[in-house]
């Protein structure tokens, strides 16, 4: 969620302190920024659904393996990234066609963004393995650590020692670099389950194994390359018809997505990261509860954030000094019409980050190619004889509209030729009448006794029971009954499994895994929470 306000940061103070060209420069170099989140998806986010999977499954090896190929592949990814930045820089630079009240803000803004790559390529993919690794809020404070010292140099460098645009950029490389550095905190706490084995990695397993990451991660990283592609086309046309005017305009409307990405991206990058374990259990009760959730909130926040700038587009506007211009009437109705790509824009990603979480690449791809890039172009060539410049912001919102529409026919296409699954998010047909949830809060919690009636009408033998009797007891004791006890009971037919979390102490699994038959028990941490699974052989 964090690291989209340094976007946004940079903008203001640039627009505020030195004017609209170095503004405009930023717009020019955005395909680049966007260019970074590719690996950042690609890495971090394949890497962490694939670590996930495994820990769900109980190996902890492969959680491992899966941790270390994605870091590895990143830095040397980012090094890379930081030779081709500096040898090709003019290249680059061109390539982006800048124009010429730009040119020099862009060549002056780059070399230390060209630095910051690595270090936030890097930070990024790293804090989403912290974030996942039950240390949420440690993650976030390295984001948002980062993000207070660019705030505070952005002001110093800019409007107190005036040192031009580079200030800006230097700034975000030096807050970039002080959070990479507070993550070592995390590589020396003892509590952390993600661990580097660099010593079992071999180069063609690696290889293989980053290719494996790099097909989970595609769909959400496809979303940042297709974006690229249509920033830079889109920069082009308004560029080429505005002026600098339309690149300041184009820049406002991408931080406008911006700051509302800073809620639906968090929740939606959230449901990658806990759709993958209550999926892979076929917990489907409570992922309905974590989804529907999710949906009903990003969309609360869009409706907000809409209506707002439908209703005062100068709120936003006044922090990039575009309030007052003599085209004023043009920039508000730009931002009024952008702003309505919002709400779809929040479906559309929800669904986006759940079908990554389900490994459903296909679904998450349609999505990724009509919102991210044919969409907006399809809509602006065919509109733009009719309103001109006006297609380009109308373009988005009708793109994430068109997406939505086309994943919902092929899901449904998908539904009738397999009748396993039902629905948009893919619900296994009659297992959620075959669970049950239950919540102890004590090892006499009256709630047990109704679990325990109704293993019993499934003919679940009374050694069976008891045995789960003593599970959830070692919990409770060895906790002091301070624990809340989360259990899913499926029946499948041929089987019954319990699957049991709670927030209390780590040894305790050491010690259900040392009493109880390895048969029938499986031991992991999955999200912060101790993680027990129990299997019952069907009557």
């Amino acid at each position: 969620m964090a690291l989209n306000i340094a976007s946004v940061v940079d903008a203001s103070f640039v627009s505020t302190f030195i004017g609209h060209n170095a503004q405009a420069a930023l717009q020019v170099l955005e395909p680049l920024v966007l260019l970074i989140t590719i690996f950042e998806w690609l890495f971090g986010l394949g890497g962490q659904i694939l670590a996930l999977n495994k820990k769900a499954e109980f190996d902890e090896g492969g959680s491992n393996h899966y941790f270390t190929t994605a870091m590895l592949a990143t830095i040397v990814l980012s090094v890379l990234i930081l030779l081709v930045c500096f040898l090709f820089k003019d290249s680059l630079i061109n390539l982006l066609h800048p124009t010429a009240g730009a040119l020099p803000y862009v060549n002056a803004y780059s070399p230390y963004l060209f630095i910051s790559f690595p270090i936030a390529t890097i930070l990024g993919v790293l804090c989403q393995f912290i974030r996942v690794d039950g240390q949420p809020n440690f993650a976030s404070g390295v984001i948002i650590v980062a993000n207070i010292i660019n705030i505070i140099l952005d002001y110093l460098f800019l409007g107190v020692f005036h040192m031009g645009i580079e200030g800006a950029s230097l700034a975000m490389m030096i807050g970039y670099a002080v959070g990479l550095l507070c993550t070592l905190k995390y590589h020396f706490d003892s509590k952390r389950t993600f661990r580097f084995v660099f010593s079992e990695l071999k180069f063609g397993t690696w290889i293989r194994s980053t290719i494996e990451i790099i097909k989970i991660g595609l769909p959400g990283a496809s979303m940042g390359f297709f974006n690229v592609l249509l920033i830079y086309i889109m920069n082009l046309i308004v560029g080429g018809v505005l002026g600098e005017l339309g690149l300041d305009i184009f820049n406002v409307c991408v931080v406008a997505l911006l700051l509302i990405s800073i809620l639906i991206m968090g929740f939606a990058e959230t449901l990658s990261s806990i759709v993958p374990i209550y999926y892979a259990q076929n917990d489907f009760y409570n992922l309905h509860h974590i989804v529907r959730n999710s949906i009903i909130i990003t969309l609360v926040c869009s409706v907000i954030f809409t209506a707002f700038l439908l209703i005062y587009p100068d709120g936003l506007l006044m922090f990039f000094k575009l309030h007052q211009t003599a085209n004023d009437g043009l920039v508000e109705n730009a931002i009024r019409i952008y702003s309505l790509a919002f709400i779809p824009m929040a479906f559309s990603t929800m669904l986006l980050f759940y079908y990554e979480g389900i490994e459903r690449t296909v679904e998450s791809g349609i999505i990724t190619v009509i919102s991210e890039f044919l969409g907006p172009l399809f809509f602006t060539y065919l509109l733009y004889p009719f309103i001109g410049i006006t297609s380009v912001w109308l373009s988005f919102p009708l793109g994430f509209i068109l997406s939505i529409v086309a994943v919902s026919i092929y899901v449904k296409v998908v539904e009738r030729k397999d009748s396993e699954y039902s629905g948009l998010f893919f619900i296994r047909r009659g297992l959620i009448e075959k669970t049950r949830n239950y919540t102890l809060e004590s090892k006499n919690d009256a709630v047990k006794s109704e679990m325990f009636n109704h293993l019993k009408s499934l003919n679940v033998d009374d050694s069976s029971i008891e045995t789960l009797d003593k599970i959830i007891g070692t919990i409770f004791d060895s906790n002091n009954e301070k624990v809340h006890v989360e259990i899913l009971l499926i029946d499948y037919g041929d089987k019954i499994v319990i699957n049991m979390k709670d927030e209390g102490n780590r040894e305790v699994m050491k010690d259900i895994e040392k009493s109880f038959s390895q048969d029938k028990i499986k031991v992991s941490e999955v999200l912060g929470f101790n993680n027990v699974e129990y299997l019952i052989d069907g009557a």
